[in-house]
């Protein structure tokens, strides 16, 4: 009985899909001009299956529809948040795109860039929020293997993590490749 149960424990904790998504002060521009600050995780409501921050006005009572309001990426032009980083460097901001379903981040910055629906960065950043990719200057579209192969061409180190459904390697490798070229 002991084994099974951890071995259930174990099939568990390999299974868990643990994603990092902490609640900020996001400053947030709507469309009608007016700008608003949400202190909100990003929450998704899976009946439009969009995300969405969570404004909670406290000057109503809890009973109160009034008090909670749902904010749509659809509603607003952009998001921003400062990340305060301990070690005495200067913050910087975080930009929030508004697309139809989601806000998107950079994450990655080169010639192929990256965007998570998700604003978190360094240890907290998990490269399975990555919903967007774009080469150059070009449109945003939707991070899958059809996409990304077509944008690292015929680079077989990218193509190869490309083949293990590692985007995210095959990502940063394309651009480490370029970066190398282009300093030569």
């Amino acid at each position: 009985m002991n084994q099974r149960m951890n071995s259930l424990m174990m099939m568990n904790l390999n299974n868990r899909n643990d994603i990092h998504n902490s609640k900020y002060e996001y400053n947030v521009l709507m469309k009608d001009s007016t700008q608003l600050k949400v202190k909100s995780k990003m929450l998704s409501d899976t009946g439009s299956r969009k995300n969405y921050l969570l404004l909670v006005d406290k000057k109503y009572p809890k009973s109160d529809p009034k008090r909670e309001q749902k904010i749509f990426p659809d509603q607003t032009v952009k998001i921003t948040r400062t990340e305060e980083i301990g070690n005495g460097s200067k913050p910087f901001e975080i930009n929030g795109i508004a697309k139809d379903s989601c806000w998107m981040f950079k994450v990655i910055t080169g010639r192929i860039n990256a965007y998570s629906y998700l604003s978190e960065v360094d240890m907290f950043f998990q490269p399975e929020t990555i919903c967007g990719i774009q080469l150059n200057d070009g449109p945003i579209v939707k991070l899958n293997a059809d996409e990304l192969t077509t944008m690292v061409g015929n680079k077989e180190d990218a193509l190869k993590f490309i083949k293990k459904k590692n985007y995210y390697k095959a990502i940063k490798r394309y651009n480490k490749d370029f970066e190398k070229a282009d300093t030569k």
